[in-house]
C-alpha cells in the first residue's frame, strides 16, 4: 500500500485519528485524521470513557457514496455499495445507540441535542465529474466541489442524516492544513460548518492509499462510526462543544480500537469492520455483526 515509508501506515493499523493541535488548525475548521498506530492491540488506555460535549450526532446515518470521477479503483467501486447497504442497516449500528443524546447534558453544561441513534440507510452510489480538475486539492476544494455537485442535483440533497463518503482515484493528493493524504493521513471525516446549523453537510474523505477491499471497508466503518457519534469534530486535545462523544483528551469512538476487527455478514457476503469503544463495557466491542 502506497503510504509513507517512515509512517508505515496500514488501514488496519492506521485507525487512530489523532487530534491536531488547536494552534495548528485553520480558523473555523474541525477535523480528525488518521495517524500511525498509537494504541497497539490490547493497549487502549484503561478506565477510559467517552464523554458527551453537547454537540450533534447523526440520528439515522444515510450514506451517499461519491466517486471522484471514473477512475476510483474497481476494488473499491465493486464492494462499497453492498457494504454500506449492509452496514447502515446492521447490528453494528445498533451498538452505537448507547451514544444517543436524549436527556443528556454536555459535560461543560451545554444542553445537548436530544437525538436517538438508530439504523439508517443507503442513498446511492454516484460518479461525479469534478469541476476541479487539479490533482492536488485541499479540503476547502473538496467542500466546494461537494456543495456544487449537490446544488447541481448531481448528488442527493443534504440533510442532517446524510453522510457523503467521497472516494478518490490514485493520483489525487488531498491536503488538510498542510498535511498530505497517504503520507500524513489515510482518511478523515468533517463537517462543512463548525457551527450547529440545519444546513450543515457531513462528509468523509477517502483517498486512494492502496487499500485492499478488507482494509477499505475497515477504514470506511471507522469513519462512519465516528461521524455518526461526533458529527462536528473539533481539533485539539481539549474537546468542547460542538463536539459530541470524545474522550477527555479528544479521541473518538473508533480511535482506541484501531487494532480490533470484526466481521459483518449480509446476504452471504462477509465484510471487515473496525470495532469501536463502548461505554457500556469500557472496552472495545468484540463481536461480529449481521444485516438482514
Amino acid at each position: 500500500m502506497r503510504l509513507g515509508t517512515t509512517a508505515a501506515l496500514t488501514a488496519l493499523a492506521l485507525s487512530v485519528c489523532m487530534p491536531i493541535s488547536s494552534n495548528a488548525a485553520p480558523q473555523g475548521k474541525a477535523y480528525h485524521i488518521y495517524q500511525p498506530n498509537l494504541f497497539p492491540r490490547g493497549a487502549a488506555p484503561a478506565q477510559t470513557s467517552m464523554l458527551y460535549y453537547g454537540g450533534p450526532v447523526i440520528s439515522t446515518t444515510n450514506v451517499v457514496v461519491v466517486l471522484w470521477g471514473p477512475k476510483v479503483p474497481k476494488g473499491t467501486t465493486s464492494i462499497i455499495k453492498p457494504f454500506f447497504e449492509a452496514l447502515t442497516n446492521s447490528t453494528y449500528v445498533d451498538q452505537l445507540s448507547q451514544y444517543s443524546t436524549v436527556g443528556i447534558t454536555g459535560v461543560n453544561g451545554d444542553p445537548g441535542t436530544n437525538q436517538t441513534i438508530a439504523r439508517g440507510g443507503f442513498r446511492g452510489k454516484f460518479v461525479i465529474t469534478p469541476v476541479n480538475k487539479n490533482t492536488n486539492i485541499t479540503d476547502a476544494d473538496v467542500q466546494t466541489e461537494l456543495e456544487g455537485q449537490i446544488s447541481a442535483a448531481n448528488l442527493p440533497k443534504a440533510n442532517l442524516n446524510t453522510l457523503y463518503m467521497i472516494y478518490f482515484p490514485a493520483g489525487i493528493t488531498i491536503t488538510l492544513d498542510g498535511l498530505t493524504s497517504c503520507s500524513s493521513f489515510g482518511a478523515y471525516h468533517e463537517a462543512v460548518s463548525s457551527k450547529v446549523t440545519k444546513k450543515n453537510i457531513f462528509y468523509g474523505v477517502m483517498p486512494d492509499c492502496g487499500y485492499n477491499p478488507a482494509e477499505e471497508t475497515s477504514v470506511s466503518s471507522h469513519e462512519f462510526a465516528e461521524a455518526t457519534t461526533d458529527a462536528i469534530p473539533t481539533p485539539g486535545s481539549n474537546p468542547a462543544f460542538p463536539q459530541a462523544w470524545n474522550t477527555s483528551d479528544g479521541y473518538e469512538i473508533a480511535d482506541l480500537c484501531e487494532s480490533f476487527q470484526g466481521k459483518l455478514t449480509a446476504a452471504g457476503q462477509t465484510y471487515t469492520v473496525q470495532q469501536v469503544f463502548l461505554n457500556t463495557t469500557h472496552a472495545c466491542s468484540t463481536g461480529n455483526y449481521t444485516s438482514p
